[in-house]
């Protein structure tokens, strides 16, 4: 799987966040067209954004999803995730590009939040015959707190130690990682010398229910640790995704490898 991309499409990107399960039909569409058009194997993933964050609160995630209607939440939010999975879906489809979704909820566990087991043999079959696997941020089953979340992010640095892919791509809303600490500006690499400070530069989210950008970073740089390259980038620039699916090294804040 050394040459598999993932490319992480961010909830803020895609969707409009300040109206509960609206997409950016627009946005979507096109960056079906940029995967469709690429060749070799790619791993799909995508955030929630008003189809998750809205019902899954912090408050709410950092509580746990016991009792009857929190368990209730669980099913609304697995059912607003399938519907943007679907659109997503269609988008590559009508472009000649074959899908399978792959729902966390089936094929890993949690202890505390974190990522206690994992069964990837679907997705990698799925890769083999040609299929991009879609897979979203989701809920899953926390062996302490009955439903935990697993971030698209998480899932990407997850990919990267198991399957050792070349390069994952988070798609955002914005240019890259801001450098907070040394006034606002872009931080065009995260290496080994300097990863420490620009996290401590990254403020964490209050309102994002898997912790924005601070932990977009924090599971970059996971990947960095493991010897596999990442980008943070703005995907609402057309061109963007396509320059680094050709090997663009300039877009946004590349994570580079130090393993």
């Amino acid at each position: 799987m050394s040459s598999t991309v993932v490319v992480k499409l961010g909830g803020s990107a895609i969707t409009d966040k300040s109206k509960i399960c609206t997409p950016r039909l627009d946005l979507i569409h096109r960056v079906a067209g940029e995967v469709a058009a690429y060749s070799k194997q790619l791993i799909l993933l995508h955030g929630g954004g008003s189809y998750a964050h809205p019902f899954a609160t912090r408050e709410l995630v950092s509580r746990g999803f016991r009792g009857k209607s929190r368990l209730e939440t669980v099913s609304e939010i697995e059912l607003n995730l399938d519907q943007l999975t679907r659109i997503i879906g269609v988008a590559l489809l009508l472009r000649g590009r074959p899908f399978v979704p792959l729902r966390p909820m089936s094929f890993m566990t949690l202890l505390k939040g974190n990522i206690r087991a994992s069964f990837l043999r679907p997705l990698t079959t799925a890769l083999r015959l040609g299929v991009i696997p879609i897979i979203h941020g989701d809920l899953c089953v926390d062996e302490q707190s009955g439903f935990g979340v697993v971030s698209a992010d998480r899932i990407a640095s997850l990919l990267g130690e198991k399957l050792q892919v070349s390069r994952v791509m988070f798609g955002c809303d914005v240019d890259g990682i801001f450098d907070n600490m040394y006034g606002r500006k872009i931080v065009k690499e995260v290496r080994k010398d300097n990863h420490k400070d620009v996290l401590n530069g990254v403020k964490h989210s209050t309102t994002d229910a898997t912790g924005g950008m601070r932990g977009k970073a924090v599971e970059a740089v996971r990947l960095a640790r493991l010897g596999v390259e990442s980008y943070v980038f703005n995907l609402n620039n057309p061109t963007n995704l396509t320059r680094l699916l050709n090997g663009d090294s300039s877009i946004g804040t590349r994570f580079v490898p130090w393993k």
